[in-house]
């Protein structure tokens, strides 16, 4: 009796021991995200650098978590890092595989491209090539340094130049000198302009009631119809004269009348010249005839 009791006591001791490290698996197998009956990929990526990824840090793809960071290794030709593929996962030959900001709180993630569809697949089993990340911290440090070289290279002595013209301009007109200076201190002119600034506010107001010759023009409807219909009048002639109506429009287009004017203004020239040329002899004439 007393043995069965004991043998009792130690299967129940064994059994509560083996749950207790069933428990103890299953908390560990959850808590490393790894399940011994699911299949994954792992894949190796060659990077120059990481930029600060790290073990556990999200892979992504097209806004969606595909996996996880599993290894970092430093070696000879950059920096391998190992990755686990969650879901099934399909790469073309113009892929694309870079270290991104995982939010803005901190922090890195891998961002995956899978590549256009019409691209050929490629293998995963092969070692993977990572492309340089283009962060904001890398762009604005960049910028840093252009801005330091630019200043170095001769920028920053002109400014020093620039500044110092400025200070001497505003020295000068701070004690009085110059056109500008005269302007900003003296009161009566500034009276005067104060005095133009009124008379032209006096006119406009009396052009804006109706007031005065240009007031009228600008106010009265009358005139600007009389004005519109000068205008419309001034249109109808013009198209006459392109269309060749009335006299003036048939000197303008029509080809025979201006060759006819040009042969009468020729006619008269040589006339004028004949007439030059034979009133010597008609001077001469009359005075010899008149002397007897």
């Amino acid at each position: 009796m007393k043995f069965e009791k004991q043998v009792t006591i130690e299967v129940i001791v064994g059994a509560f021991s083996f749950l207790i490290v069933a428990v103890l698996f299953v908390l560990t197998t959850m808590l490393s995200e790894e399940l011994f009956f699911r299949k994954y990929v792992h894949v190796e990526i060659l990077f120059e650098s990481v930029g600060g990824l790290r073990v556990g840090d999200e892979v992504n793809s097209r806004g969606v978590i595909v996996g996880k960071v599993k290894e970092i290794v430093l070696k000879e030709d950059g920096a391998h890092v190992k990755v686990r593929f969650d879901v099934p996962m399909t790469l073309r030959e113009d892929y694309r595989i870079e270290v991104t900001s995982g939010s803005i709180l901190g922090g890195k993630a891998l961002s995956i491209e899978e590549g256009s569809p019409a691209a050929p697949e490629i293998s995963l089993e092969g070692i993977l090539k990572g492309s340089p990340s283009a962060e904001l911290i890398d762009t604005a440090t960049q910028a840093i340094l252009d801005i330091k070289n630019a200043l170095e290279n001769g920028i920053l002595d002109d400014f020093k130049a620039s500044m110092a013209q400025i200070r001497k301009i505003a020295t000068s007109i701070g004690e009085g000198n110059g056109t500008l200076s005269r302007l900003l201190k003296d009161e009566q002119l500034y009276g005067e302009i104060q005095q133009s600034v009124e008379n032209v506010r006096t006119i406009s107001d009396a052009i804006a009631k109706g007031e005065g010759t240009i007031g009228k023009l600008v106010n009265d409807d009358k005139v600007y119809k009389d004005l519109q219909d000068t205008i419309a009048n001034m249109q109808k002639v013009t198209d006459d004269l392109a269309k060749g109506k009335g006299s003036v429009g048939k000197l303008l287009s029509d080809e025979a009348l201006y060759q006819e004017l040009q042969s009468l203004l020729r006619e008269g020239r040589a006339a004028v010249d004949d007439f030059r040329e034979t009133s010597p002899i008609t001077t001469f004439s009359s005075i010899f005839f008149g002397a007897f």
